[in-house]
């Protein structure tokens, strides 16, 4: 095995590793800004949403492990260029613990290598959305009531916000969303901040089941807490 091949494989390796990471990361970057693009427009799927970018950035954390090492692997393997003997590798030669490393850093390097394909190729799916709301989906309890049942319940609090003085806004303009109504209803502390942040968690069911999560019956918990919170949302006209 000719020496100056090797050394050329391993001297070359760590900057395409470092170009590829880097276009990756760019793409990523772009991609981050086209999520947090579409939760400013639409917040109804800011969960979901946010589930994504936590996937991509755990596999982009991973990545930069992944290749950072074959990276090191790769100089550290350079380093090694002093050592002259015992180079051949077979069965019946001398035994080369230098090919044996850079046997090593190979695999590193090519597995590197099929993780960041595999990475682009899912991110850049049309299925990653729909992957993601499937996935937590499945992580929701399956409860007695009829999705039916609990959305027309979750249609009774919205109206209810929206009857809120605070919330009037003129005919032909923008109306807020439920998140957005929620978030001011914590600021202005009309309400118990546990029960807004449970009408926040009943208003992510909602969205996950509006975006086709596979979700047939919920608790009969949050059903229940759909009606009290609306009757304590009425309650609220009293006092403002």
């Amino acid at each position: 095995m000719d020496r100056n091949a090797l050394d050329w494989l391993f001297s070359t390796a760590p900057q395409a590793l470092a170009a590829l990471v880097g276009l990756i990361f760019a793409g990523v970057a772009f991609i981050i800004g086209a999520i947090d693009k579409q939760v400013s427009q639409d917040d109804s799927s800011e969960d979901i949403l946010l589930s994504m970018k936590m996937q991509i950035h755990a596999d982009m954390k991973r990545l930069f492990w992944l290749s950072g090492a074959s990276i090191i692997s790769d100089f550290f393997l350079l380093a090694l260029n002093s050592i002259q003997e015992g180079f051949v590798f077979s069965f019946e030669g001398q035994f080369s613990p230098y090919l044996t490393v850079a046997a090593i850093v190979l695999v590193m390097n090519v597995a590197t290598l099929i993780y960041s394909l595999w990475f682009i190729i899912k991110v850049a799916s049309p299925d990653f959305f729909s992957k993601t709301v499937k996935h937590l989906s499945q992580l929701e309890r399956e409860g007695d009531v009829e999705v039916k049942e609990y959305l027309v319940a979750f249609i009774e609090m919205e109206k209810a916000l929206r009857t809120l003085s605070i919330f009037y806004v003129p005919k032909g303009e923008k109306q807020p969303s439920v998140n957005e109504m929620l978030k001011e209803l914590k600021y202005r502390r009309l309400m118990d901040a546990r029960d807004v942040d449970d009408m926040f968690s009943l208003t992510r069911l909602r969205n996950l089941i509006m975006h086709g999560g596979e979700i047939q019956h919920v608790e009969r918990q949050m059903y229940d807490k759909v009606k009290k919170y609306t009757k304590d949302i009425a309650s609220l006209k009293n006092k403002l």
